[in-house]
């Protein structure tokens, strides 16, 4: 099958090269399309206009001159109804959409009523969408990519840079922040960008910059709890990407329990879960005292993983959605 997909930028480890890479090893016929770019023009807001109609006349070119089967979008957001139903007219391509954040808060609704198929991780947006008479939505967790996501074992520097009780990896954000404050005394060591807004107590528990790669690994396998807490406007009932990266890395995460947690990991087996602060605190003492259950915990996780929750998985349950409604495709 040929695919084109359409992506924010063309990183190595970023959502929609590791597609890219999937697919490729299946033995598909791979394109990419990058529409954000390290370009000013995308995020200042007089030229963004502009900017996003010229990049949408280049797609609809390349659309035009490869002709795939399936344009397959990461969010997306220059991708509007219009640039959709002019290459939809000219070819017999799926447009397809994977939308790794909430769409009521982030994606207009005409786009979403635009695409063939629109995967959401989010079963509150499906169900608020399907209200309304939206056929054309299907549920789909993230996941990991095994080759990115794994334990590795520290060398000696490593763990004198990287090691810490418990770890917390992502970008400033005040909700963020205000939880680590309630924290404050806790043996933490944060990653990230941002972190100079934070206020003194906060900042203390700061490490360093943003981590990648081997970098971020190392500091998974150098942790014996690692925190994510869900962006609460943008993580409604639905599970994020951090969710399966801690899992497939081996560490024991310690994760606020959204809806869907459940069914993707066993809380107290795969993942440490907690609803309130109270019960963060209790989780957090409980487990630094008791470290071969947190390492345990992190070894269940990543065989859950390994079993359902590869990118591998994710690309099956995509084909087989588009052909129960579709057909095959070639």
């Amino acid at each position: 099958m040929r695919w084109l997909i359409v992506l924010p930028f063309e990183r190595p480890g970023h959502m929609g090269v590791d597609f890219r890479d999937e697919l490729q090893a299946l033995r598909h016929e791979v394109e990419t399309f990058a529409y954000r770019r390290e370009n000013p023009l995308y995020k200042n807001r007089s030229t963004k206009a502009a900017y996003q109609s010229w990049i949408g006349k280049r797609l609809e070119r390349v659309c035009l001159d490869w002709r795939p089967g399936v344009v397959l979008v990461i969010k997306g957001g220059p991708i509007g109804p219009g640039l959709i139903r002019a290459v939809k007219a000219k070819t017999d391509a799926l447009f397809v959409n994977l939308f790794p954040d909430n769409p009521l808060l982030m994606i207009p609704f005409d786009c979403i009523e635009a695409y063939d198929l629109f995967f959401t991780k989010e079963r509150y947006a499906l169900r608020a969408l399907e209200s309304v008479g939206l056929r054309n939505l299907h549920y789909l967790p993230l996941y990991c990519v095994p080759d990115l996501h794994h334990p590795v074992t520290l060398s000696d520097e490593e763990t004198r840079r990287f090691a810490a009780p418990i770890s917390v990896v992502g970008s400033w954000y005040p909700y963020r922040e205000r939880l680590l404050a309630e924290l404050d005394g806790y043996p933490i060591r944060i990653w990230g960008s941002g972190w100079n807004r934070a206020q003194d107590n906060v900042q203390r528990m700061v490490a360093g910059r943003s981590v990648w790669g081997r970098e971020k690994l190392a500091v998974y396998s150098g942790s014996i709890l690692s925190l994510n807490h869900h962006h609460p406007m943008n993580d409604i009932v639905g599970v994020n990407t951090r969710a399966f990266e801690l899992a497939a890395s081996g560490v024991c995460q310690v994760v606020d329990q959204k809806d869907e947690l459940p069914a993707l990991f066993t809380p107290g087996e795969e993942v440490v879960a907690y609803r309130d602060l109270e019960t963060l605190r209790k989780q957090l003492d409980y487990y630094m005292a008791h470290p071969d259950e947190a390492r345990a915990i992190g070894v269940n996780a990543q065989n859950r993983a390994l079993k359902e929750h590869t990118l591998r998985h994710r690309i099956e349950e995509i084909v087989a959605t588009m052909e129960q409604r579709f057909g095959r495709r070639s």
